[in-house]
């Protein structure tokens, strides 16, 4: 879906990559791991278009993105659907939504389980409420590929695992995700390919199974990791 050639980027003097192939494979999660400050976001905005980087070659193949950054200022004193529904005016500059596009707004509360909050101010939803709400507005748009940055940060386990969930059913539906985590044994509860940033910019792009083994952690994360993988279990451990 994505093949990303060739990149290049320094920010302040720091060399994040440096003639970087990354590919983003189609109908899948995959999952930006890495330690801090090696360019798990960057590498999103890359792909966004917002940064601009000094070299690349890149060819994309799909019909509407959606970027879902870690940090976003919500509007006051308006409900979930009216929150939704301003998806439809910035992609059409106009002031009103037809029939058929409140039908469809509440398709995607429905099937987010959101249906019962749509009248509640977004000041008083949960944060899971929230990252729901905003992968509503992506399904509003029609993204066919959704790029989130730490999409389960400051939420409880419960809320994690819902939140996952969501994505891996609208993956199963044709959608293709790209995240960041920092659970290891929740991204690969959840992951279908893995690309580990490294410092030295050492990028390191594998399926699952093939990704989850100690030797690869170590060389993205510097530190001991003991990985256990059969046919009953599956977690990472750290340990030196």
């Amino acid at each position: 879906m994505i093949n990303i050639k060739n990149l290049t980027l320094k920010v302040d003097n720091l060399i994040l990559f440096d003639n970087a192939n990354i590919a983003i494979p189609k109908n899948k999660i995959t999952v930006l791991v890495g330690s801090n400050g090696t360019g798990k976001t960057t590498l999103l905005k890359v792909i966004s278009g917002i940064i601009k980087p000094q070299k690349i070659n890149i060819e994309k193949k799909y019909k509407e993105l959606f970027y879902l950054p870690q940090r976003i200022k919500y509007p006051k004193g308006i409900t979930l659907f009216e929150y939704i529904e301003s998806s439809f005016y910035k992609q059409n500059w106009k002031w009103f939504i037809n029939n058929d596009e409140k039908e469809k707004i509440n398709e995607v509360l429905k099937l987010l389980e959101l249906e019962e909050k749509k009248n509640t101010l977004i000041d008083n939803l949960s944060s899971g409420e929230l990252q729901k709400a905003n992968i509503a507005l992506a399904l509003v748009a029609n993204a066919d590929i959704l790029l989130l940055d730490e999409p389960t940060s400051n939420m409880d386990l419960i809320n994690q695992i819902k939140v996952l969930d969501i994505l891996k059913k609208l993956v199963k539906n044709g959608l293709t995700c790209v995240i960041v985590l920092h659970d290891i044994n929740l991204s690969s509860s959840y992951g279908d390919y893995f690309i580990g940033l490294g410092k030295d910019n050492k990028i390191i792009q594998k399926e699952k199974n093939d990704f989850f083994t100690s030797e690869i952690l170590k060389e993205i994360y510097g530190i001991n990791f003991k990985v256990v993988n059969n046919d009953e279990d599956f977690h990472v451990q750290i340990f030196n």
